[in-house]
Parts: structure tokens; sequence; C-alpha cells
């Protein structure tokens, strides 16, 4: 049986590592939660060949309708996004960036990929798989026991 002194370094070092990004975001004059939507904006379509809704982004970055709406809204009246009508569910429009919106998203992200790359580089190949194994076992196992709340 695990006891909390073993837990407890574990969840310092994921507080410091949020708090972290949480620097990087106030560095480009953002918040945690807005450099996390941006990420979501800006490199999904990139994957998944299709736009996210903010629906999508609240579900997946567990913030509410209203912090995603709001942070939507600015973005949007800051030109950096627009909203597209969603053929598949016309209550949920999708958000694509702009023009603008592409060029402030690199102007964030890639300095933060050039970051995370670094970082990474100092682990093995070997220790590289492990970390992503072991932290998404542990943040699976983790939201399971969060969403029986």
């Amino acid at each position: 049986m695990i006891n909390e002194s073993q837990v407890k370094p574990y969840v310092r070092i994921m507080d410091q590592q949020a708090s972290l990004y949480e620097y990087f975001a106030r560095q480009y004059g953002l918040q945690n939660k807005s450099l996390q939507l941006l990420l979501w904006v800006a490199n999904y379509p990139k994957s998944h060949g299709s736009y996210v809704t903010q629906k999508f982004l609240a579900e997946r970055t567990y913030s509410s309708k209203q912090v995603v709406n709001a942070t939507v809204k600015n973005w949007r009246d800051k030109g950096y996004v627009e909203l597209l009508e969603n053929p598949r569910d016309k209550r949920h429009k999708l958000i694509r960036l702009t023009e603008a919106g592409q060029a402030y998203a690199d102007s964030i992200i890639q300095p933060l990929n050039k970051i995370e790359k670094t970082a990474i580089e100092v682990l093995s190949p070997k220790e590289q798989e492990t970390l992503l194994a072991l932290t998404a076992k542990y943040n699976h196992a983790l939201k399971e026991e969060m969403e029986k709340l």
C-alpha cells in the first residue's frame, strides 16, 4: 500500500510543472488556461484535419463554458479567430485561426515547442518513453478517481 509520503513528492513536481507553464504563459500576457486553449485551437486542426468548438475546448481543458467563451470572444475581437458554421452541429461553431491568429499562435507556440524539446532531450529515449507511459497511466487513473466524485 502506498502512503501519502510517497504520493506528495510527485504531486509537488506536477504542481511545479503546471506553475512553469503558467510562468511561460504570463511572459506572453496570457493566463495558463488561455495558453491551453490556444494550443488546442492551433494544434488540433494540424493533427486531426478539423477545427474545434467551444464545447470541445471546455471538455478537453476542464474549463467552464464561460471561460472558453470569454477567451474566444477576446481572440475574435482581436481578429485572431473566426467562427465558422459547423455542418455537423449548427449549435456549435468551429473555431479557426485567422492569418493574424496563426502568426500570434506561432509566436508563442514555437518558443514553447523549442523549450519542451530541449527539456525532454535531457532524458534518454528509453527514459522519455517511460516518462510518457507512466504519466499517461497516472493521469488516466487520476481522471477516473476524480470522476467518481
